[in-house]
């Protein structure tokens, strides 16, 4: 999630904060202020110190979260219980006169999506000769918002009550929206279809271990000639481990349908195991919940082992299958393993053409040159990874069926790359917003009308782009202001401050955390960017942006002052290894403004 806090504070909500232990650190100092932490992925609790005492959070805000989120943050993050409030989904719960109710997000255990009531202030009153004639219902005048979180769309979310009534009535007014894959290319197979292909795969690649064990049993105790007729009919079986790519937590419906079809335990390490017992003693959305009884803590037990993600392949800037350390690993378990199947469940396996031909990489990796030694009799493995288009994030179509759905005055991303990006996604959506309810609120605002709704118009970095707008903004109070004949001043692009951007990713939160452990360290104009699903939030795009304009101006023949920066040789290196030629490479990045991503989908 973008770090600007238009996507961590809900419009006339001015004491409450949606994943924003970074972004607002200083509001956890006071004790009306309420936190609410959707999930437990290390994107939305960065900022937020492990452990108790000096060191550890110490509030005096509360962190409200559902029961699941909450153990992990007890047993896992250290967190007191005594500033862990939670709440179930379906139950609505106030925070001074808000009213805030959590639904399955329908991503990770735990995750929720947060539905906002924001009671209108004041009553408007009539007077006719003095005396008080009649009153507007104060009730219609109330706002409602719906932060994602995290999220994949699903029906059932038409059927949550308080969301179901007031889409009814087109009585949404912000959605602030989970744009992660909010792109048209990103087109990916439903949950339950993603789940079905990996565990069919699985059943269908373990079939035949037990045979092939069996087979080299028979030819330790036959003669040379029949061991080796045995063997002649054993050429094409092998004996198979089975890699599932997984952050610290999600992906148990893979796990779960994985274990049963094959009907095997699955192994995870230590730490994997202490938050799968988490997520079990949270309320039961999902019979994958359960996943730890299914689960090994022996390696030996089981021939499908969970790794982290990465291990297996990168896929930045584009796929890049990781042979090597598969087959190491398969080779230190020392059951003679011949094959290892990796599988990479992720909403980027269709994000380019490279990587859709690329969805399946076979290698064999010879051990002796690698290790200097065998495994065992094998000299070599057959190592295996596959791109699954899996994800617990909406795919495009499925973001545009919930905004059709909801029917907000407007949305608000909340994942992006810079102004350009959070422009492209609201004109994604334009067409299915409430536009009538939005120019009225437009119209409203410029008669000075409530500020506790949606605003009519674009927004980025608080300011708004609606012609004729006048602009909130909120002082040291947290109360809301509107400034009148101000000229509107164009905020700086993100593109323009490169040394402020940070790149992290869920799998790697311990290493991030510990590099900023200081929030003094930090400044507060910092953007941070961050990979969701090994997502590819393009920090080569934004460091293009301003060389790519003043080349634009040089060939125009107009003069800078500012040295051109070169064509990335590391990204023409990147396009050589993947066979194309040098200077197909450098025109393909200049076209594309030195974009290696956009470079690899056009060439």
């Amino acid at each position: 999630m973008n770090q600007l806090h238009q996507c961590h504070q809900i419009q006339g909500c001015n004491k409450i904060f949606i994943d924003a232990f970074k972004s607002r650190r200083e509001k956890t100092l006071d004790h009306r202020n309420a936190f609410i932490l959707t999930h437990y992925h290390a994107d939305h609790y960065v900022g937020l110190p492990r452990g108790k005492g000096e060191k550890g959070y110490i509030g005096p805000a509360k962190i409200h979260c559902t029961p699941i989120t909450a153990n992990l943050l007890r047993e896992i993050h250290n967190i007191d219980n005594c500033l862990i409030v939670t709440h179930e989904y379906g139950q609505a719960w106030k925070h001074g006169e808000i009213e805030i109710t959590f639904y399955d997000a329908n991503h990770c255990p735990g995750a929720a999506i947060v539905f906002f009531k924001v009671p209108a202030v004041g009553t408007t009153v009539q007077k006719v000769h003095n005396k008080e004639a009649s009153f507007i219902n104060r009730s219609s005048l109330d706002y409602y918002h719906l932060h994602t979180g995290d999220m994949r769309f699903h029906p059932k979310f038409k059927s949550y009550p308080l969301i179901r009534d007031v889409v009814a009535q087109r009585r949404l007014d912000v959605l602030y929206l989970d744009t992660t894959y909010a792109n048209p290319k990103h087109v990916f197979l439903s949950q339950d279809d993603a789940v079905h292909k990996i565990a069919s795969q699985v059943k269908e690649l373990l079939g035949p271990n037990e045979m092939y064990k069996r087979t080299k049993k028979q030819n330790f105790f036959q003669s040379s000639s029949s061991s080796s007729l045995s063997g002649l009919n054993s050429k094409f079986m092998h004996n198979t481990l089975v890699l599932l790519s997984c952050y610290s937590i999600g992906k148990e419906k893979v796990l779960w349908n994985s274990s049963i079809q094959s009907d095997q335990l699955v192994y995870v390490n230590q730490t994997k195991y202490k938050m799968l017992q988490c997520i079990e003693c949270g309320e039961k959305e999902e019979e994958s919940h359960g996943i730890v009884k299914r689960c090994t803590l022996d390696p030996q037990k089981s021939d499908v082992h969970v790794i982290q993600m990465g291990l297996a392949g990168s896929l930045h800037p584009y796929f890049q299958p990781n042979f090597e350390d598969c087959a190491v690993y398969a080779h230190k378990l020392k059951k003679g393993y011949t094959r290892v199947v990796a599988f990479i469940p992720t909403g980027w396996a269709n994000a380019s053409k490279y990587n859709k031909n690329h969805a399946i990489s076979v290698r064999r990796v010879n051990m002796r040159e690698l290790l200097g030694d065998g495994n065992g009799n094998i000299d070599s493995i057959h190592v295996e990874i596959r791109l699954v288009a899996y994800s617990e994030h909406s795919s495009y179509s499925e973001l545009r069926e919930c905004v059709e759905f909801m029917r907000p005055k407007r949305i608000i991303p909340t994942v992006f790359s810079n102004e350009k990006d959070y422009a492209a996604i609201e004109k994604r959506f334009a067409d299915l917003v409430d536009s009538q309810r939005a120019k009225e609120a437009f119209i409203g605002k410029l008669l000075g009308g409530g500020s506790g709704g949606g605003s009519f118009g674009s927004s980025y970095n608080g300011v708004k782009q609606g012609a004729g707008f006048l602009p909130s903004v909120q002082n040291e109070n947290d109360e809301n202001i509107v400034i009148k004949n101000i000229k509107k001043r164009k905020e700086p692009s993100p593109a323009t401050a490169i040394d402020n951007v940070i790149t992290i990713d869920e799998e790697n939160e311990e290493e991030y955390l510990s590099k900023t452990a200081s929030e003094a360290k930090i400044r507060p104009q910092q953007n941070i960017l961050v990979d969701k699903e090994d997502t590819m939030d393009d920090k080569s795009a934004l460091l293009s942006t301003t060389s790519s304009k003043m080349a634009a101006n040089t060939n125009r023949g107009q003069s800078s002052s500012t040295p051109i920066l070169p064509i990335d040789d590391e990204n023409v290196a990147r396009l050589v290894s993947m066979g194309f030629a040098a200077s197909v490479a450098r025109d393909s990045l200049l076209a594309k403004k030195n974009n290696i991503e956009r470079a690899i989908e056009w060439l």
